[in-house]
């Protein structure tokens, strides 16, 4: 202490111990990307053994699923595809839907177009089966929080497209509005 300085020049200064903050940091992510990754692999064998052990059991479950899901929207389609069997119904639906007078100006014009369905539409089957959704030509699109459009192709009949004006809600009662018909 003869100079009067406090400074030894950085010798005798231990080290600091344990990992640097970089190698924490590094051990932290690779343990939750193993968590994560462990996961994932052991969902996905679950799901394949549930799978593998019953096929049928699964595809019918899903089916049902998506049966349940898309129920509403086949039920107001069958309403539609009623209405358009016969000229009072073409008439009503006309009356009820004011969107149909973008395709078809008049009244008297859309009774004139839908008088050559009358007999080439086929009825609806009652219940949504796996038989219509897979090899029965229906097709159901729902558009971001508005519009549904439904189309069914049956052998033999006429394909129709309905596009109604929104999809239906819990709780909804009525027939949705229809805002575009297609008949081929």
């Amino acid at each position: 202490m003869a100079d009067g300085t406090w400074d030894n020049g950085g010798h005798g200064v231990p080290a600091k111990a344990g990992m640097p903050l970089w190698g924490k940091i590094a051990l932290g992510c690779g343990i939750a990307f193993l968590v994560v990754l462990v996961t994932c692999v052991g969902a996905g064998a679950f799901f394949v053994n549930k799978i593998k052990k019953d096929p049928e059991g699964f595809k019918q479950r899903a089916m049902s699923a998506v049966a349940d899901r898309l129920r509403p929207d086949w039920e107001d389609f069958r309403f539609v595809i009623e209405q358009l069997r016969t000229p009072e119904g073409c008439q009503a639906l006309y009356r009820a839907n004011p969107e149909l007078a973008k395709t078809w100006p008049t009244e008297p014009a859309f009774l004139d177009a839908s008088s050559r369905w009358h007999k080439e539409i086929l009825p609806a089957p009652a219940e949504l089966t796996f038989d219509v959704m897979e090899h029965g030509g229906l097709q159901i699109n729902h558009t971001f929080g508005s519009q549904v459009t439904v189309g069914w192709s049956p052998k033999g009949g006429r394909a129709v497209y309905v596009t109604f004006e929104k999809a239906r809600k819990a709780g909804d009662t009525g027939p949705r509005r229809v805002v575009g018909l297609d008949v081929r």
